[in-house]
């Protein structure tokens, strides 16, 4: 049995609003994934209201971009100063980072594993 190319996401969110938006001007479905190269049904979910228009596959991450960025920069400032952080001192920031803004939800009240 061969394996056969991965087909996700070979289109652009910049592609789906466009072809969003050209079915909402009176656009068929199929027209607007053929023309702007989307999926159809993930075109139609997006249009029924079913999936958000800028949604993302996977599970929701627990820290927010900037405050992954300014946990990647601390690993930096430490490690070039002989203290590399330990992956148990690395999940122990995390947490207290979701914690302080007011996520603590997104781990376990123990904190993350």
């Amino acid at each position: 049995m061969e394996n056969r190319p991965s087909q996700l996401r070979k289109w652009s969110t910049q592609n789906m609003i466009s072809a969003y938006n050209a079915v909402k001007g009176g656009m068929s479905v199929s027209s607007a994934a053929k023309k702007f190269g989307v999926p159809r049904m993930t075109l139609s979910g997006r249009i029924s209201g079913k999936v958000a228009l800028d949604a993302k596959m996977g599970v929701e991450t627990a820290l927010k971009t900037d405050e992954e960025a300014a946990l990647v920069s601390y690993i930096g400032y430490m490690a070039n100063r002989g203290f590399p952080l330990s992956i148990q001192q690395l999940i122990g920031f995390a947490w207290c980072i979701a914690k302080e803004r007011g996520r603590g939800d997104v781990f376990s009240d123990s904190g993350p594993s």
